[in-house]
């Protein structure tokens, strides 16, 4: 991995599908729950041209909420609603 970042957990190239480069931190984190492995992975499967070419508007559970709030038309478009929607970490009825 060419991560130089100590808090990058992964990357992708969107137009290089199927590819994610998963970087140190990803390794020190949970399986499951908020900011896991699994989250990351689909955080970072949502930036692949193919799949929705998702931007990184914003970072962290309780920006993505309020993005949602505020501009839905975005928060759709974040990678980290997507992941925090996936996590359901706390549930969210």
């Amino acid at each position: 991995c060419t991560c130089t970042e100590s808090d990058v957990y992964a990357y992708v190239y969107p137009f290089e599908f199927g590819t994610i480069y998963l970087c140190g931190v990803f390794w020190q984190t949970t399986t499951t729950g908020t900011d896991s492995r699994g989250g990351t992975l689909i955080h970072e499967s949502s930036h692949f041209t193919i799949i929705g070419s998702t931007q990184d508007y914003v970072y962290g559970q309780s920006s993505a909420k309020s993005l949602a709030s505020s501009n839905p038309s975005e928060a759709i478009d974040n990678a980290d609603n997507h992941e925090y929607f996936a996590e359901n970490n706390p549930s969210q009825s």
